[in-house]
């Protein structure tokens, strides 16, 4: 079975970001390195990778295909996976076990995303697995993070596309919209199909579902581990991620990944298209239940 960790440190439900010592840095006069383009997630603040291969010292490499990040520092190895809200941690093996690394899987409260291109990954996870201290500004909306003598000060994106709060889409209306699509991949059971799904789907959606006899995806997506991404005042994306299967000898999980456009019509938020894909991640992103 696999060892599950949970870590209080990252669990925490505040932004605060205490500074927590891990090592001791000689003073440095040097200009601190300026990242603009930080990002919050379900409260939490995402950097984009490549200020992390490039401020932090680490390896780093991204798998396109698969939506995986593999960050190495010294022995240790971190993996992430876009979508999901848990680490996989890789320390070099034991002399019982000379062969397998050891491991760790380690639910964290937000998850790597990929917004507009550009891969982000959770800021204080991230900087404190690479032994970083990790200080965070409620009131700039500015991070700090500094390791080795480096200091990177991360600064949140200015949206340029301004939505009021009342507007935004809220982390209940994304559940109830995740949990229809759900019901969505069957209707089989479902009477008067098009009066039950239009608080939630376009006609354009709906018709479609019909048509297909229901939504091409799975039903067991849980509610979604990433922020929609807004494209303008009244359309947005969204994308969500579920472990199909295990892999057959074990080393790798099948995931396939919904990617949802939402519309803002008539005062509500609804899903007005839905599309799929599959990709292959090593094992350990999710305790697979099979359906």
């Amino acid at each position: 079975m696999k060892k599950k960790l949970m870590i209080s440190l990252f669990a925490s439900a505040l932004l605060v970001l205490p500074v927590i010592p891990v090592h001791s840095f000689a003073a440095d006069t040097s200009k601190p390195t300026i990242i603009n383009n930080g990002q919050i997630n379900n409260g939490r603040v995402l950097i984009p990778l490549r200020a992390v291969s490039e401020n932090l010292g680490a390896s780093v490499e991204w798998f396109q295909t698969e939506k995986e990040v593999k960050i190495k520092n010294g022995d240790t190895t971190l993996w992430l996976a876009a979508n999901f809200k848990r680490a996989i941690i890789e320390s070099p093996p034991t002399t019982d076990n000379p062969d397998i690394p050891n491991r760790e899987y380690i639910d964290i409260d937000t998850a790597t995303q990929v917004i507009k291109g550009t891969t982000y990954v959770p800021l204080r996870f991230v900087g404190q697995s690479l032994g970083a201290n990790v200080l965070w500004n409620q009131q700039s909306k500015q991070a700090t993070i500094t390791l080795g003598g480096k200091e990177l000060v991360v600064n949140m994106e200015q949206q340029s596309i301004q939505i009021s709060d009342k507007q935004k889409i809220m982390d209940p209306r994304l559940k109830q919209l995740s949990d229809k699509l759900n019901q969505a991949a069957d209707i089989s059971s479902i009477k008067n199909i098009s009066s039950y799904f239009k608080p939630y789907f376009t006609d354009k959606l709906i018709k479609s579902i019909v048509q297909n006899k229901g939504l091409n995806t799975a039903s067991t997506y849980e509610s979604p581990a990433s922020s929609p991404v807004y494209i303008n005042k009244t359309l947005a994306t969204l994308a969500q991620s579920v472990i199909l299967a295990n892999g057959l000898t074990g080393e790798d999980q099948y995931a396939e990944d919904r990617t949802i456009t939402l519309v803002f019509t008539n005062g509500v938020w609804k899903v007005d298209s839905v599309s799929k894909g599959l990709r292959v991640l090593i094992s350990g992103f999710s305790d697979f239940q099979p359906q």
